[in-house]
């Protein structure tokens, strides 16, 4: 019998409270316009949002009339999605890397930094899978903090706060293995726990060159706006699509 997936220790049940706050309402509407636009969504279509967390693309693409399957590890984040949700989403309790979902989404989305939390042969499996759950032409989008920008800018240590609580991090960068390496201190109601974690930062010429090896095609690179990323872009989408069947 399958294990049933654990949330990562960086999506535990305070995620939420320190980060939903994080991009603003005009900033989640550029989001959702970027998705449609190179998404090429429609009213109707089907995406799968890998690592939906609390819903915050899943419901708002709803909104528009996309019929969406978001899929997360924590049940926690699972219960604000449902309850913040729209008609047009589904959420499933479920592992990325081995999505039980039917196929033929239009577009799959592995959104806000969603991949490299674990190993390598991890990313490849949520890559694989991504490709499965797209019909033939499909999009993948994957998108995050745009490296080229990030690594001249890498903080050694941030820190959010929501009312009295806190979240502290202290990060490192290891150029050998291309990750951040975090340690973290969450203060909730006067308790502290501690925990660390890792990021595989990948450069969009490295996610190019596994999704096509994994069997994409037509890779193209993009900012935040969907335009051609520059070396300056704050944040980087890749969009990869899966390959047409012969005779279409």
């Amino acid at each position: 019998m399958p294990e049933k997936p654990q949330p990562h220790p960086a999506f535990e049940a305070d995620y939420d409270r320190f980060w939903r706050r994080y991009r603003s309402e005009k900033a989640e509407v550029q989001e959702l316009d970027t998705i449609e636009q190179l998404g090429g969504l429609r009213p109707g279509m089907r995406v799968l949002d890998l690592a939906c967390g609390f819903g915050r693309i899943s419901n708002g693409l709803a909104a528009r009339g996309v019929e969406i399957v978001g899929i997360d590890s924590s049940r926690h984040l699972l219960d604000i999605a449902r309850q913040e949700g729209h008609p047009g989403a589904t959420y499933l309790h479920g592992d990325m890397r081995r999505p039980e979902v039917a196929g033929d989404f239009d577009v799959v989305l592995v959104w806000s930094t969603s991949l490299g939390y674990y190993e390598e042969s991890d990313d490849e499996a949520v890559l694989t899978a991504a490709l499965r759950a797209l019909k033939p032409g499909g999009r993948l989008l994957v998108e995050s903090r745009h490296w080229d920008t990030f690594g001249r800018t890498f903080d050694d240590y941030t820190e959010k706060s929501h009312g009295d609580d806190v979240l502290r991090e202290w990060h490192r960068y290891d150029p050998l293995l291309g990750r951040q390496i975090t340690e973290q201190e969450v203060v909730v109601d006067g308790r502290s726990t501690r925990r660390s974690y890792h990021v595989r930062r990948y450069g969009i010429p490295e996610l190019r060159s596994l999704v096509l090896r994994l069997g994409y095609d037509r890779v193209t690179a993009h900012d935040e706006r969907g335009r051609t990323l520059e070396p300056s872009s704050e944040r980087a989408v890749l969009r990869a699509h899966r390959p047409l069947t012969d005779g279409q």
